[in-house]
């Protein structure tokens, strides 16, 4: 979005300010009040200057954000966001202006707003808006289900800007869609991700894209079509945003096996090759079952003894016959170069039925011709000959060379992510050459930096599919694995990949204190959150005295990381530091030391939390601020928290009965956490 407004911008963004003035106005006092009529006046004189430049204005809202044609309104602006907030809670996505409008429509308008819409569908909310009659306001409604019936290109490609904000931000329900979502057409659906910041996005995110755009319902199942429409999708693309929805897509098509088969019967060979192609490229690891599938369908399949024409020639099995060995071997020449005994025995052959216990028998080998399974044989065989001892069975030049041979296989079973295999491997060639065997020995090659590399980047790219496999073979591997893994936690960018490196991490506990203690002096903000991550989910104490100053870093992420580290291991500091943030520096502040009080049941805030409750309410979002409140409260489980409960459950209010009653609903839900002796009287005292 460009942020440098056009002048008639600047001036709707002015009226803006002052319709969302009016709204309140009309909220709190009657029609003829001398505040109302003054903030309508104002507002109607500038949609009035706006008419003279334009005969139609439309603001566009995109959560907390107004759009006015292709500018966003400064998104920290509080009028801006409250009034784009208010309408988004309303489902409406855009509000249009036209010349002939009036004050009284300005008034209706107003009084549509203050309708409680909440839990209405979307069709109860147009019904209400058709009966206020003003033919000068327009509204369009968030309607993911009217994709392709939109008019106009615009119109329709606002409506798929919505519908992919939805699904990144999880404030969407794909299974709530109706028949029509998926019919985005596969560049303009990568343009719109490509525009989108996915900075802060998780890995559900990608799967809800994924599972939207590969839906399949009783009455339609996946199809060619849909395969070639996921691999153009992908390939628009950014380099980094491609691996991560290629693993969705992978994820989500394994799960349906018959489906797919079915679908790939009908792509192309062109079209699976260059699915194989990309998943190889990304270094992606995919379930067996859809890899060999993809596999076979991605080669020509022929009969045995079936030819195919290519270039006026036979073909069979990859060789060219010539016409000439074509027609000698033809029906009427067959019968003249094969005599006819031979041909009896050809007829008996086809004519004969082999008996099922044949094939079954011929099954019962497939497991031994697997790549897999001959590659185990063979790595035990190389372990038998180097466990056998004693120059008199393998010399010395010959030991060397298995020796060597086993590196490799370990090199490839580490690269295919086939870490069970290492670890045994692993395990029984420490075993006989010992800890401390010198150079080119097993403990000098095991931790050797290029293995661990190579280990490292194994687990970044397949690591989260063999996840209790790779964590027996980082405990194998000990404390020494433990560096290597936060570097590249750092310089990992796909948060996915991060969440598991932590995991990893996490997992030897208090071995990791002393690698994330150090990384703490680390400048980069993202690092010290990190290890503050860490230092929380293992518990550490010795980490303690390098939090506390972090409290106070300029960046969020930092500073309640480092409070909540200090209140999981029960240190006062971090109650004092929530104290401070609840004095209300700054509205995200406030929000975030309500949530962790409440989250660690901090008692020593109840009197601060009992005092924010009391404060009287001057505007229905401070209703919603109480509600925040009141939940912390409701964890906490503090009973000298219900007289105050009590006093709100028993009071009224003509301005703000809806937000209210809201928050008396809240109290009721809440009681239940506080001791049942405390709270008997209470409960159905007031009837809401």
């Amino acid at each position: 979005m460009q942020e440098k407004l056009p002048l008639d911008a600047r001036l709707l963004s002015d009226a803006i300010i002052e319709l969302n003035i009016s709204r309140h106005n009309v909220s709190i006092y009657p029609k003829d009040h001398p505040l109302v009529s003054k903030s309508l006046n104002r507002a109607f004189e500038y949609f009035r200057r706006l008419f003279e430049l334009r005969d139609e204005i439309t603001i566009a809202i995109a959560k907390d954000t107004i759009i006015i044609d292709e500018y966003s309104l400064d998104k920290k602006n509080p009028v801006f966001k409250d009034f784009a907030l208010h309408l988004n809670r309303m489902s409406i996505a855009s509000v249009t202006f036209t010349k002939n409008l009036t004050k009284d429509e300005l008034y209706s308008f107003h009084r549509f707003l203050l309708e409680d819409t909440e839990g209405m569908s979307l069709d109860a909310i147009r019904e209400k808006w058709k009966g206020y009659d003003l033919p000068n306001i327009r509204l369009g409604f968030i309607d993911y289900s009217a994709f392709g019936e939109a008019d106009g290109e615009a119109s329709k490609k606002k409506l798929y800007e919505w519908y992919v904000h939805g699904l990144l931000e999880g404030t969407l329900r794909v299974d709530s869609l109706q028949e029509g979502v998926d019919e985005i057409p596969p560049e303009i659906l990568a343009k719109l991700i490509n525009e989108t910041s996915t900075e802060d996005l998780k890995e559900e995110s990608y799967d809800r894209v994924i599972a939207s755009y590969l839906r399949k319902s009783s009455e339609r199942a996946f199809s060619g079509k849909d395969i070639k429409r996921l691999l153009d999708f992908i390939n628009g693309l950014r380099p980094e945003l491609k691996k991560e929805f290629l693993s969705s897509s992978m994820n989500k098509l394994s799960k349906d096996i018959k489906s797919v088969e079915e679908a790939l019967r009908e792509t192309p060979i062109d079209t699976v090759m260059t699915l194989l192609k990309n998943i190889n490229e990304q270094k992606l690891s995919i379930p067996d079952e859809l890899r060999k599938l993809l596999e076979r369908f991605s080669s020509l399949e022929t009969d045995a003894i079936e030819s195919r024409i290519f270039r006026e020639e036979d073909l069979v099995d990859d060789i060219t016959v010539s016409s000439d060995i074509a027609s000698l071997i033809s029906d009427e020449r067959f019968d003249r170069f094969v005599d006819e005994t031979y041909r009896n025995e050809i007829q008996r052959l086809l004519d004969s039925d082999a008996p099922a216990g044949y094939v079954e028998d011929t099954e019962g080998f497939n497991a031994q011709w697997d790549e897999e399974y001959i590659e185990r044989c063979f790595n035990e065989m190389i372990l038998e000959i180097l466990l056998s001892g004693g120059s008199e069975v393998v010399r010395e030049e010959d030991y060397e060379f298995f020796n060597r041979l086993l590196k490799d296989q370990i090199e490839e079973l580490i690269s295919t992510a086939q870490y069970g295999e290492v670890l045994r491997i692993l395990r029984v060639w420490k075993e006989r050459l010992g800890g401390d065997d010198g150079d080119g020995g097993a403990s000098s090659y095991i931790h050797s930096p290029e293995t661990i590399s190579l280990f490292i980047d194994s687990l970044r790219i397949s690591g989260r599919q063999k996840r209790e496999e790779a964590l027996e073979l980082c405990r194998f591997y000990g404390e020494r694995i433990i560096p290597p893994l936060i570097h590249a936690l750092i310089q990992e960018e796909s948060q996915t990949v991060r969440h598991f490196l932590l995991s990893l991490i996490i997992s030897f506990g208090r071995m990791a204190e002393a690698e994330a203690i150090k990384h703490l002096r680390d400048e980069r903000w993202y690092v010290k959150r990190n290890m503050l991550f860490i230092l929380t989910e293992i518990r550490s104490t010795e980490g303690l005295p390098h939090a506390r100053p972090l409290c106070r870093h300029e960046h969020p992420r930092v500073s309640f990381q480092a409070i909540k580290y200090l209140l999981r291991m029960g240190d006062p500091y971090g109650v004092d530091m929530l104290k401070e943030h609840l004095e209300g520096k700054t509205e995200e502040g406030v929000r975030q030391a309500l949530l962790l009080a409440g989250t660690f049941r901090v008692k020593e805030l109840v009197p601060d939390l009992i005092r924010m409750l009391k404060k009287k309410a001057l505007k229905s979002a401070d209703y919603q601020d109480k509600i925040q409140i009141v939940r912390a409260l409701g964890l906490i489980g503090d009973p000298s928290a219900l007289d105050a409960l009590r006093d709100i459950l028993h009071s009224r209010s003509i301005l703000f009965k809806t937000p209210l009653r809201r928050l008396k609903e809240e109290i009721q839900s809440t009681l239940k956490h506080y001791p049942p002796e405390d709270v008997r009287e209470i409960i159905g005292e007031v009837a809401l």
